[in-house]
């Protein structure tokens, strides 16, 4: 697989070892993603565009098919198209036009994981926002009549991409038909271990998140 990881790597002065650190790999593992050696695995390639806040197209080039791009392509065709919401609940849907419209209120360009979590609160009767508020997230959030309308189609940042991916990668997984809020939270929860603003923003409300793990964990 030919890759951009060693260019991106260097643009941001790290060394294979820095790199290896911020993935939880060795240093020979980073090695070998970037020589081609082997693959990394489909949730270790979502680490990696997130940590370098691309896109998984800008760090992997195709040049001909190979195994990872067979099983994105795999979950897209899953899902009928990219994120589209044929597979998702009707609560997670509400969640994403929620997120969508409160980006929009806040003259955002894009819709950013802060975005989703107040998604994932805005409806108190989801499994995602009982298990939040269940963990200390106490978050005020204000919802009208045009809050689960669909409005402005704001594309989504990398990290949110990311979540939803996640999301799409765990349910294929599990054999489930549908992506719920408590997927989305998911989603949530494994960026905030690589990206240290998203892990900021759940940390400003005080959640427990050692123990929103372990209940999610039982749900998932």
């Amino acid at each position: 697989m030919k890759n951009r990881l060693k260019e991106l790597r260097q643009l941001h002065q790290w060394s294979q070892s820095d790199l290896a650190r911020e993935l939880g790999v060795s240093r020979q593992a980073v090695n070998g993603f970037e020589s081609g050696k082997f693959d990394p695995s489909l949730d270790m390639a979502f680490k990696i565009a997130s940590l370098f806040n691309v896109a998984l197209e800008d760090v992997f080039i195709y040049e001909a098919k190979n195994s990872m791009q067979t099983l994105v392509e795999r979950f897209k065709n899953y899902f009928g198209f990219e994120f589209g919401f044929e597979r998702f609940t009707e609560k997670a849907i509400n969640a994403v036009k929620f997120a969508r419209n409160e980006a929009a209120r806040s003259h955002k360009s894009q819709v950013e994981p802060e975005h989703l979590l107040a998604g994932l609160l805005a409806d108190p009767t989801t499994t995602s926002a009982r298990l939040l508020r269940a963990n200390s997230c106490h978050v005020n959030i204000e919802t009208n009549e045009h809050s689960f309308e669909f409005g402005e189609n704001l594309r989504f940042s990398p990290q949110s991409n990311f979540i939803l991916e996640l999301a799409l990668q765990v349910v294929r997984l599990q054999g489930k038909k549908s992506i719920g809020t408590e997927h989305l939270l998911w989603g949530l929860l494994r960026l905030a271990e690589t990206d240290k603003t998203t892990l900021s923003e759940l940390q400003r409300y005080e959640i427990d998140l050692e123990a929103l793990n372990n209940q999610l964990a039982e749900t998932v």
